[in-house]
Order: structure tokens, then C-alpha cells, then sequence
């Protein structure tokens, strides 16, 4: 198989090239720096994204609250990330960075806020 990709590790934006047919017998050309070997072999054989979503809130002046894994986690698993945060309602008051689910989905990762929301009722 033959990939290529731009890394996104630095701002050179290096284009690596991989030609692989195992993790052992694979030929990277194109990195510049150690950390885009490690980027390139990472998106070949366990590509991993930050999962980003909202979840419902109980706050009268918004409905959703912005949440995000703390840490990436495997990109096959992330619609079954997005169809468990539509399973999620939080109450408020929430703290920017507050855990809303431990271990998310067993990732190894926490589900946390994105944003802090107080829950005071708006002025009509």
C-alpha cells in the first residue's frame, strides 16, 4: 500500500510518503524531524483524532454544551462517540475542563467541557 500524508506535528508540514505492506516492512521518505516518522507510522497502522462533540444541558439559556476528549482517540471508534454524547444530558453548573464522563467508551480518555456554563436563569 502507498499513502501519502502532510504532517501536522510542526509548521513545516512535511509530505511523507509510506509504502507498507505490515508495520514491519514499511518505508517512510518525505520526514524531516523524528517526530514526523512517528505522526506518519501513528496515521498508517492506529490513526487517532481529539473527539469533539456536544452534549444536552439543563441550562435555560443554552441547550448543548461543547465537549472534547482530553486526549485522541482511535478514529474508528468515533461515531460510536458521537452516537453515545447524544445519550449525555449534564447539569449545571459545569466548569470549563470538568470531567463529564470518565474513561469514555473505555478510550482511556475523560469527556470533558469545553466551556463553563452557570445555569442562572436569563433576564426576559
Amino acid at each position: 500500500m502507498k499513502k501519502t500524508l502532510t504532517c501536522i506535528v510542526c509548521p513545516r508540514g512535511c509530505e511523507i510518503t509510506a509504502e507498507y505492506t505490515s508495520a514491519e516492512d514499511i518505508k517512510l521518505t518525505g520526514f524531516s524531524c523524528p517526530r514526523g516518522k512517528e505522526y506518519a507510522l501513528s496515521e498508517c497502522f492506529d490513526p487517532k483524532r481529539v473527539f469533539t462533540s456536544s452534549v444536552r444541558i439543563d441550562d435555560p439559556k443554552r441547550r448543548m454544551l461543547p465537549v472534547r476528549t482530553q486526549e485522541p482517540v482511535p478514529k474508528d471508534m468515533l461515531l460510536k462517540c458521537a452516537a453515545e454524547t447524544k445519550k449525555i444530558e449534564v447539569r449545571t453548573p459545569v466548569k470549563v475542563g470538568q470531567v463529564i464522563e470518565k474513561d469514555f467508551l473505555g478510550t482511556g480518555t475523560d469527556l470533558v467541557a469545553s466551556m463553563s456554563l452557570d445555569g442562572e436563569v436569563a433576564d426576559v
